[in-house]
């Protein structure tokens, strides 16, 4: 009898150490592959911004609107990020290339810089996004740029944006639904 509970004891001891090394190595290799998809996703991100700053597909018969249209870019990428840093820099680069002929719009660019909160930032760029639209889509010469739409942005209401892909990097929740979204519209 005594031999059957030792025997009983000690496989319930192995089979407890088993369990428990490899629930270890399952939360070590869950923190593992987190790691592994953030690193992934990260490196997606960068690989999207340098793409972007290289190859604007689209030309425009204005230089003015075509500078602005690429550091609209810029803007969108860093929202992307949530790099509220990044966003203030780009929107105080887009103000003074809109100062001159589209004041209105500059205002809301000067305002997507003067703010260090990314959500405020957001809510700022569907603005702007609004009022580009017709000076993008009037100036377009060749070439084509995207206007895509989240249904999920801003409590489920919806917002639009722009872009030189039509691979989709929601600027409204970045990382957090980073492919949130589709094409809505081919501009050329």
């Amino acid at each position: 009898m005594k031999k059957q509970v030792r025997k009983l004891v000690s496989l319930s001891l192995v089979a407890g150490s088993l369990i428990m090394v490899s629930c270890g190595d399952s939360k070590k290799e869950n923190a593992e592959a987190e790691a592994v998809s953030h690193t992934e996703m990260e490196h997606e991100m960068h690989e999207e911004k340098e793409e972007v700053a290289t190859a604007v597909d689209a030309e425009f018969s204005d230089a003015k609107v075509k500078q602005a249209f690429t550091q609209y870019i810029s803007l969108k990428d860093a929202l992307v990020g949530t790099d509220a840093a990044a966003a203030k820099e780009a929107a105080k680069q887009l103000e003074g290339t809109l100062s001159e002929n589209n004041a209105e719009i500059s205002k809301i660019a000067g305002n997507i810089a003067t703010t260090e909160d990314v959500n405020k930032q957001r809510e700022m760029f569907s603005k702007l996004t609004a009022k580009l639209e017709p000076v993008f889509k009037g100036a377009i010469s060749s070439g084509k740029i995207y206007k895509q739409f989240c249904p999920m942005a801003f409590e489920g209401k919806g917002d639009s944006w722009y872009s030189t892909s039509e691979e989709i990097r929601n600027p409204y929740f970045g990382d957090k639904m980073l492919k949130c979204g589709r094409v809505e519209e081919t501009i050329m």
